[in-house]
């Protein structure tokens, strides 16, 4: 008589093993992302210098994204996400040892290798199981998300200010030591897809399978990649990991040169993060009343202020609250492109459509600081605010009309929203 009643907590388990894991690699991410910028700043490095060590960060991590999908898919997502975690825990000690721009570039690419694979498979974990009503769902994980990134900024600018950026390295390597140990509490609740060797025995044969299957899954990707709407959910993505980015990774050096501490710097990145706290409440709402085209240009136009008024500021508390209301959109932007993912594709493709969004976000976080290393290479920090904006401005509007096209063609319902049934009369 028990036993029905167990696959539904093991179940809930998993959930908060995985959004707890989730929760940890933001934290670890949040700790050092923006002290990064300062502390490259601190060793000397200027302008182009700075933009090149923090995009090597996301070098592997964009060319890998898409076979790690695949491996997420063929081995497992929990043995992704573990294997992930120790080379974060090793990333950290290179931190913590870095004392010039050569160690600290390769702490930063063995920290994106890493951190992709950990948030390759959360991901893919989260969206486990049947897409219908998992808004709730996608919006908790978002939660333990906000969790992360709000705390870790301000520890982190409190123990750079008080103690120096060798304890952040050190809360680094902590947190990912815990989420190693969380990484062994989850699991897949989907199989993977893994060949059967049942009757077979021979390399041969084993061999072959694994070729059909990556002939198979190229087609799946080109098929993904084909699809308008995957292709508007993938520039969603990078507009949106490209704008975290720039408040992650270079507000904090437009805080500095207006004279504001280490703390208070934490201070503003976690107040952004606070501000997704809000969307767990409102994000089943504003999915319910407004269509996905609405919800594109509502959070593009929000989230875009910060680049075209941050270089306005200069009073701490005006920033704070431009980072709160950018904040706002770019935390309805998470969710919104997981519900997406998991209505457009098929459980066998999850690890693909994740994958390919992950190489979106590593696009933007190579992107960002290559192109504000080139432009404060010849004009001010501020300017380049502005100049990056209006490139964002620009891959704005053409994912709306890419939608918008898209929707005018005639096709099946559209996967990524829950049409509800029509009374019968």
């Amino acid at each position: 008589m028990l036993q029905p009643t167990l696959p539904i907590p093991a179940n809930h388990r998993n959930f908060i093993w995985v959004s707890i894991s989730c929760g940890l690699y933001w934290f670890a991410f949040s700790l050092t992302r923006p002290i990064i910028t300062l502390y490259a700043a601190s060793l000397g490095l200027q302008g182009l210098s700075i933009g090149i060590v923090l995009a090597v960060y996301a070098l592997l991590p964009m060319l890998a994204a898409i076979p790690g999908g695949f491996i997420a898919d063929r081995f497992g997502r929990s043995t992704v996400l573990r294997a992930g975690s120790i080379m974060m825990l090793f990333s950290g000690l290179l931190y913590w040892i870095s004392g010039g721009p050569w160690t600290l570039a390769l702490a930063q690419l063995l920290a994106g290798l890493g951190q992709m694979a950990v948030w390759l498979a959360v991901q893919v974990l989260i969206t486990e199981g049947p897409a219908q009503g998992n808004e709730g769902r996608f919006a908790t994980f978002s939660l333990y998300m906000a969790i992360g990134q709000m705390l870790a900024p301000i520890l982190s600018g409190y123990l750079a200010d008080h103690y120096g950026y060798k304890m952040v390295f050190a809360g680094y390597i902590l947190s990912s030591a815990l989420l190693i140990f969380t990484s062994w509490q989850c699991r897949d609740e989907a199989p993977s897809a893994l060949p059967s060797e049942e009757g077979e025995g021979t390399s041969h044969l084993l061999l072959r399978s694994t070729f059909d299957k990556i002939r198979r899954w190229l087609g799946q990707c080109l098929g993904l990649l084909r699809n308008p709407s995957f292709a508007v959910i993938l520039l969603t993505t990078f507009i949106s990991l490209f704008i975290v980015d720039v408040r992650t990774a270079y507000l904090p050096l437009h805080l500095e040169s207006q004279g504001i501490s280490n703390t208070k710097v934490g201070l503003l990145v976690s107040i952004g993060a606070v501000s997704a706290l809000f969307v767990r409440p409102i994000y089943p709402r504003l999915m319910a009343r407004l269509s996905f085209g609405w919800m594109l240009i509502l959070t593009y136009a929000v989230s875009l202020l910060l680049l075209f008024v941050t270089p306005l500021l200069t009073n701490f508390y005006g920033i704070a609250a431009l980072v709160f209301i950018t904040g706002l959109a770019l935390g309805i932007n998470q969710p919104l492109t997981l519900s997406m993912i998991a209505h457009s594709t098929a459980p066998e493709e999850r690890g693909l459509g994740i994958g390919l969004r992950l190489m979106s976000n590593r696009a933007a976080q190579l992107m960002d600081p290559l192109l504000f290393g080139f432009f404060t290479a010849f004009v001010s920090l501020q300017a380049s605010f502005l100049l990056v904006g209006a490139l964002l401005l620009a891959c704005c509007v053409f994912t709306i009309q890419l939608h918008l096209s898209a929707e005018r063609v005639p096709r099946p319902p559209e996967p990524y929203h829950d049409k509800k049934p029509r009374a019968s009369t």
